[in-house]
């Protein structure tokens, strides 16, 4: 106890305490690793002092206090500047709360009363971060609300671990919340741009009530991003955190697009069927616009890395087995979900997979009756028990999901091996036509149709009619067997009837089984018909007569036989008979063509015409 000093203050004079001088012995380094940790020098004696670091604006507690002598703390920075002092804050013991004003490193001058050295180890100096002020969106009920086409930087520095449940990815750090509203479309959220290692969920429902949508670790490099199909008005809450605990700055982008997910088999709602033993070839070059795997139903997996998605339902009983062969050197796995009934089965899969393989070997991968385990981690030996089909899962699906883990593009090949099972090959239709469509062109109707996969899929015919009842076989274009690719197809009728044709497609596997398109029309309409030029061979004097279809604009053009213009004249056609004279009398004899053209330069009629 400073007695003197308490007597002068009873007496009303007032003694105030300087700072202690920075001259003590420099000791070993006490700072906090992060918000929320103390850092201790046991045993500290009078005349040590001791560095940490500082960020800017965080704030940090420094005590002696509970130490059995009388101690004083005074603080520099590192260029020596006095910061802060105190003395018996805590009995004979000191305290400091220092807010940072610059990023840097400051010292921890520890003396005991009055500025003296002492090597009595009494005392322990202790250093604690408390961190700066948390985020305004630090929890589920403070969540910022976000919209299509934003994008917000903020930052998780001072947030709280605080709510979140593994979603897609573990809560594993501190992180800050929004709120997006579904509108029925594909949501993107985006943290590539962020400065540090990222990690983010997603949910639906309230924050008392959160219900795990999904999740993402990495999906770009050391940051995440994450895209799920909306429903319309239905509230979303998105976290955003770091990997193993960190913290730092990032910048989350928000799009939003229509987007129909049962034409792509990277997506679950676009599902390829599998319905008999043929071997199929296919690739992926991503997961595509929805991460269909999360905590709940990952089961051994991780993430959709290059996916692709096929349905099977087993209509007879007994065994199914597969091997899928990858490119060599590349790694894929692959998941099996079900049974689950027909019309009730979901997209995403729902709970634990059936079957899951993740073996880390670069090598074939598959189901095989004694296996002796259905799921295997990246130690497995890549085989895991077959299927066996009972009676009380016949008609029901599975949802199977093969997944490139190394990511580059590679082919696999896909061999089944069922024993006494036979699959439903009505689920979906073999192959998946998105656009049949035609146009008239100038010489030709042009057709074109686009798949967006094929499954044992031989040829197509092109069938064409004029009266909707008869119909014959005008080409056939093969097809590509099994694809999970978008595919586009051409075929040109050059036969073209006048006036409308419709057309249609009959694809045809290769068992025999076929399946007709829709039916399109295309109309070619003659506009102009040249009936006569007389007298021809002439002295250069013709009549022209033909016959127009419509009132329209032509031109007549004349050429010679190395390809120059004679004569050029436009005309307004009328419909029915039209004639003309044409004067070519100052032209040498000689042979030469007439033709007539539209509006676009088109030749709609010609003919050869002589001079004597």
């Amino acid at each position: 106890m400073k007695l003197i000093s308490t007597f002068l203050a009873c007496m009303g004079l007032f003694i105030i305490q300087a700072q202690c001088p920075n001259d003590n012995t420099l000791m070993w380094d006490i700072t906090p690793t992060g918000p929320g940790d103390t850092q201790t020098a046991n045993c500290a004696w009078g005349g040590e002092s001791y560095p940490f670091n500082v960020t800017l604006g965080e704030t940090y507690e420094i005590s002696t206090c509970g130490g059995n002598w009388d101690s004083q703390i005074t603080l520099y920075d590192q260029g020596g500047n006095f910061l802060a002092f105190n003395d018996d804050f805590c009995g004979w013991q000191s305290f400091i709360s220092y807010t940072a004003a610059a990023t840097e490193t400051i010292y921890a001058v520890v003396d005991e009363y009055n500025c003296s050295n002492n090597s009595n180890c009494g005392i322990d100096l202790s250093v604690t971060h408390l961190g700066g002020a948390a985020p305004s969106n630090n929890t589920c009920l403070d969540a910022s609300v976000i919209s299509c086409g934003e994008t917000v930087v903020g930052s998780t520095a001072n947030a709280t671990n605080n709510g979140g449940v593994n979603c897609g990815t573990s809560v594993s750090a501190p992180g800050v919340w929004f709120q997006i509203i579904g509108n029925g479309e594909l949501i993107t959220l985006d943290l590539c741009n962020s400065s540090y290692d990222t990690k983010i969920n997603v949910y639906s429902g309230s924050c008392g009530n959160l219900n795990c949508v999904g999740g993402n670790d990495d999906d770009c490099g050391y940051q995440s991003s994450i895209g799920f199909a909306s429903i319309d008005n239905l509230d979303y809450y998105v976290l955003v955190q770091g990997y193993g605990g960190g913290t730092g700055d990032f910048e989350i982008s928000v799009s939003c697009e229509e987007i129909n997910l049962n034409t792509s088999p990277q997506e679950c709602q676009g599902a390829v069927t599998i319905c008999d033993d043929s071997s199929l070839d296919g690739n992926s070059d991503g997961a595509g616009y929805v991460q269909d795997l999360n905590g709940i139903n990952q089961g051994c997996l991780s993430l959709e890395h290059q996916s692709n998605w096929f349905v099977f339902s087993p209509i007879t009983t007994g065994h199914i087995e597969f091997t899928l062969t990858p490119s060599n050197g590349i790694d894929y796995d692959f998941a099996i979900w079900g049974p689950f009934e027909q019309e009730q089965t979901p997209c995403p899969p729902v709970g634990t997979p059936l079957r899951c393989s993740y073996s880390a070997l670069y090598a074939p991968t598959g189901l095989v009756i004694g296996a002796g385990d259905t799921s295997e981690s990246p130690s497995g030996d890549a085989w895991v028990e077959a299927i066996e089909v009972g009676p009380n899962d016949l008609d029901k699906n599975y949802l199977m999901l093969i997944d490139n883990f190394t990511s580059d593009n590679s082919s696999y090949s896909l061999d089944w091996d069922l024993t006494g099972v036979s699959l439903n090959c009505a689920l979906l239709l073999p192959v998946e036509l998105i656009r049949f469509e035609g146009r008239a062109l100038q010489d030709r109707n042009e057709l074109i149709w686009t798949t967006a996969s094929e499954y044992n899929n031989d040829y197509f015919e092109v069938q064409r009619s004029t009266d909707l009842i008869n119909w014959e076989v005008i080409k056939q274009v093969d097809g590509l067997g099994s694809s999970q690719n978008e595919t586009t197809y051409m075929a040109n009728d050059a036969e073209r009837p006048y006036g409308t044709a419709y057309y249609r497609l009959r694809q045809v596997d290769f068992n025999g089984e076929s399946e007709l398109s829709h039916v399109i029309s295309v109309s070619h309409f003659q506009k102009l018909d040249l009936m006569a030029v007389f007298p021809n061979p002439g002295n250069g004097t013709f009549k022209v007569m033909f016959k127009m279809f419509e009132d329209a604009p032509v031109t007549l053009v004349v050429y010679d036989l190395s390809g120059r213009i004679i004569h050029e004249s436009k005309l307004q056609g009328k419909e029915g008979i039209n004639d003309l004279m044409l004067d070519l009398t100052t032209a040498t004899a000689g042979t030469y063509f007439l033709k007539f053209l539209d509006d676009y330069g088109t030749t709609m009629s010609q003919s050869r015409i002589s001079i004597k």
